[in-house]
């Protein structure tokens, strides 16, 4: 399953979700639990009780109403976040989250570079602090364009 959000795994127990398509003609079921897997997270879904039920659901969409989806608590969001390199210093602010199936990327914008896009890797991100709002991040080569690239 890919996920279109950057919920923590946990949010999703208890959701209810609509299976589409068909068009006009949507099922509903229940997420009972979740857990991190290999290639994603696993889902177990209420009536979905085996392989080929499971592999009814390929290709199809999961979607829940975006009032029972529950909100990251602030300390958790990266928007707003002042973003700080090792070696450039002040690259700007996180102004979006966008989800990739490997890891999630800050766009940050700033004054002195533009646009960045950081990806939020274990190589990059140095250090976070939500309560002040900052992060210290380690640009790896290519991922800005200046003298040093």
């Amino acid at each position: 399953m890919k996920l279109l959000t950057d919920l923590p795994l946990e949010y999703f127990e208890g959701l209810e979700l609509w299976i589409a398509p068909p068009a006009g003609k949507l099922s509903v079921t229940r997420v009972l639990s979740v857990r991190p897997g290999p290639k994603g997270p696993l889902f177990q879904l209420e009536g979905v009780d085996g392989a080929s039920s499971a592999d009814a659901l390929r290709g199809r969409t999961l979607m829940a109403r975006e009032s029972d989806v529950p909100e990251l608590p602030p300390e958790d969001d990266p928007v707003g976040l002042t973003v700080t390199d090792d070696e450039r210093g002040l690259l700007g602010t996180v102004t979006d989250l966008i989800i990739t199936g490997a890891n999630d990327v800050w766009v940050v914008h700033g004054d002195a570079f533009g646009e960045v896009l950081i990806p939020v890797i274990e190589q990059v991100i140095v250090d976070i602090d939500y309560e002040g709002r900052t992060a210290q991040v380690r640009l790896l080569p290519g991922l800005i364009e200046d003298e040093r690239s």
